[in-house]
């Protein structure tokens, strides 16, 4: 190469996009014929300068090559540069850039004029630009529809007051006001601005309170996305705060207090551990559980011969002193063996004598031997019998013995009500009935522990069913309504058995004489019920506590 011939290297501008400067030269187009045009010497102080030209340049580049090779643009390749340098300028106005002035002048539709060599900054980057507000009712002008497609996309977006910051692009971040504006700048053949404002206002939520409902925003009128519209003193801004959410429904247990932080000293209370082994029990009880209607499959068993057989299982229980933990899982035994096998009347009550028997043996500290249990049965059964019984009664249960005792949720929801002993006492009658009575097959341990406790603490008039009754429990008033019912069916029923063993054992001393005090309080209270001629006939406690109202705070001692 020549030493003669300059280094062909562009004007370095500010933006690409800008019009070129004052003493730049016009743009040249590459093309076939370019090379030989090139290649003669130019006397200017700068050398052409490539350039990208609009789709309305292209028809002037083949006239103004000629020219340009002698170092001058000609008044074609100004024409066109002009042009250029109007479109760009709407263009940017479309984008929302600030346009400079130039030789040419100040560019029409803008209200001042930048200083001449001005850095040119996007309006995104400039911390000092405010967005424009305008009056209701304004329309965007037709020219303006390029630029309302490139904010359409701000309008639909979401409106949050529980954000902290509102996405909506570099215009503007707040962090204590969640605001959406869409603002559209006029072009040069516009005499007025169309711009449209939605503001919503809206304080952050406190920390701990749930986050309301976020709302959607669409490209419609205020009144489409939050019905009424209503603005402020000067008529011009959508008031958000005006918008009243649905409040979040209260928990049933609302108000309750932990009264296991008082037993963190204490290891066997295991106050680490109580909440999750709880909470395991309630979701395996399903598991165990049998099913109510198994004595529809049964050929040669009625429900009246399982009354009659737990009975006679109570009675050997009371006998032996054993706990009432085993009572209800031998109970639990028999009536999931039921449910999957068949068995014949002559069998029957080697079922329930197997079923305590492997209880005892589950349950019991010092369990009694199997001739105990045999004497029990009068010689009506051998050793081998059992012991061949035993082994098939748990291949057929598969040797799942995780029965979550009613006793212990009992003893739960007795901590929320003080360990009071007589409660507590009235309660474990009514959890027996569940034994005699199949009409409580269906209700979980858990919930038969709940109604008890909320049948004794009505007897014995306690109280309402306050939030730590309701948490300790798990169940609210209206849920344990349905199974207390049952429960008060059994003891207010005019057929009531005072001569079963059942009976005879809650009217000892020992269990405070709780079954005579319970049938007692039904039937004075009841009257009409006991007699069968109520009209409320088995729906005494819906019709009186049916209302499902707030659980009450605890009352504090």
């Amino acid at each position: 190469m020549a030493s003669g011939i300059p280094t062909r290297r562009a004007t370095r501008r500010v933006d690409e996009n800008a019009p070129p400067a004052q003493n730049t030269i016009a743009t040249r187009t590459r093309s076939a014929g370019a090379a030989a045009t090139s290649s003669a010497p130019s006397t200017a102080t700068s050398i052409p300068v490539m350039k990208r030209t609009s789709s309305t340049l292209a028809g002037s580049a083949p006239s103004s090559r000629n020219n340009a090779a002698d170092g001058k643009p000609s008044s074609s390749a100004v024409d066109g540069k002009a042009q250029a340098g109007k479109l760009a300028t709407k263009r940017r106005a479309a984008l929302g850039e600030l346009p400079l002035a130039s030789d040419n002048g100040p560019k029409e539709g803008l209200k001042g004029k930048a200083p001449a060599g001005a850095e040119r900054r996007p309006l995104g980057t400039t911390q000092s630009q405010q967005p424009l507000r305008a009056t209701r009712g304004s329309q965007p002008s037709v020219t303006d529809a390029k630029a309302l497609d490139s904010k359409t996309a701000a309008t639909k977006r979401k409106v949050g007051t529980t954000s902290t910051t509102t996405r909506r692009g570099p215009l503007s971040r707040t962090h204590s006001n969640a605001s959406l504006e869409t603002a559209s700048t006029s072009t040069s053949t516009s005499t007025h601005t169309a711009r449209r404002v939605l503001k919503a206002t809206a304080s952050l939520p406190e920390v701990g309170q749930p986050a309301p409902k976020r709302l959607r925003a669409s490209s419609g009128t205020p009144e489409d996305v939050f019905g009424p519209t209503h603005y402020d003193e000067d008529n011009k801004e959508f008031e958000l705060a005006t918008v009243r959410l649905s409040p979040k429904r209260k928990a049933k247990d609302a108000g309750w207090t932990d009264l296991d932080a008082e037993d963190e000293g204490d290891p066997s209370m295991v106050s680490e551990y109580v909440v999750d082994a709880f909470k395991y029990m309630m979701e395996i009880e399903k598991n165990t559980m049998a099913n109510p209607d198994y004595m529809d499959q049964q050929d040669e068993l009625q429900w009246k011969m399982r009354a009659i057989l737990i009975d006679w299982i109570i009675e050997v229980h009371s006998k032996f002193r054993l706990l009432p933990e085993t009572l209800l899982i031998a109970t639990n035994l028999i009536d999931r063996f039921l449910s999957v096998r068949l068995v014949s009347l002559v069998k029957f009550q080697l079922v329930g004598l197997t079923a305590l028997f492997v209880a005892a043996k589950y349950e019991e500290v010092i369990c009694p031997s199997i001739t105990h249990f045999l004497h029990m049965t009068d010689g009506g059964y051998e050793v081998d019998e059992i012991l061949r019984a035993e082994r098939y009664l748990l291949s057929t249960l598969e040797f799942d013995l995780s029965y979550p005792n009613p006793l212990h949720f009992l003893r739960r929801v007795s901590k929320a009500d003080g360990y009071d002993v007589h409660a507590r006492t009235v309660a474990k009658f009514f959890i027996e009935i569940s034994c005699v009575e199949h009409r409580l097959l269906p209700y979980p341990p858990s919930m038969l522990a709940a109604g008890a406790m909320w049948l004794a603490r009505l007897c014995l008039d306690r109280g309402p069913w306050h939030a730590n009754m309701v948490h300790y429990s798990g169940y609210s008033q209206a849920e344990v309504l349905p199974c207390a019912q049952v429960m008060l069916d059994y003891v207010v029923s005019k057929s009531l058995d005072t001569s079963s063993a059942f009976y005879k054992k809650y009217a000892s001393k020992k269990h405070l004489k709780a079954s005579v005090f319970v049938c007692d309080w039904a039937i004075h209270r009841w009257p009409q019920s006991h007699k069968g001629n109520s009209p409320e006939q088995g729906r005494e406690l819906e019709a009186e506590f049916g209302d499902d109202l707030p659980a009450p705070p605890p009352v504090t001692p």
